[in-house]
């Protein structure tokens, strides 16, 4: 098997199926680096994401995946390829964990390449007046002339 994320391997599994066999053809792969994702066998797709793209990462489990101690990790990202900016981990043994080891990876190659997360809150813009944001009070200019009684 051909090494497709570069650095150094820090989580592999293969996707479960719904009674936790390993019996699929997708693998996700975590480095210091990157996450990789390879699906098929013929013809194979290989998903590449950057560590510091990924904004949140979330766990989702079924009642199934729950009966099995499997889970869904939900990682939003500021990447291209991901076609909507969601991608899903299916079928993940011991999810928690794997949360754990990711968002650990993912700060460190944050520090790595000197991003924090204001980099990716509120889009492009950060000028109040373009975001349409208004200071927090609904547009009041702070005269206040209500009676305080």
């Amino acid at each position: 098997m051909a090494k497709v994320a570069s650095g150094n391997v820090l989580w592999n599994q293969r996707k479960r199926n719904w009674c936790r066999t390993p019996f699929t053809f997708t693998v996700y792969t975590l480095t210091d680096q990157e996450l990789s994702i390879k699906t098929g066998v013929l013809n194979q797709k290989f998903n590449l994401i950057k560590l510091f793209r990924i904004v949140d990462i979330s766990v989702e489990r079924t009642f199934l995946q729950r009966l099995f101690g499997m889970s869904t990790l939900v990682l939003n990202t500021h990447d291209s390829s991901s076609g909507d900016g969601v991608v899903k981990l299916i079928n993940i043994i011991d999810g928690f964990g794997v949360r754990e080891i990711m968002q650990g990876a993912v700060d460190d190659s944050r520090r790595m390449n000197g991003m924090t997360t204001r980099e990716f809150i509120g889009g492009d813009s950060f000028d109040g007046a373009q975001s349409g944001f208004d200071g927090g009070f609904g547009g009041m200019d702070g005269d206040f002339e209500g009676d305080m009684a």
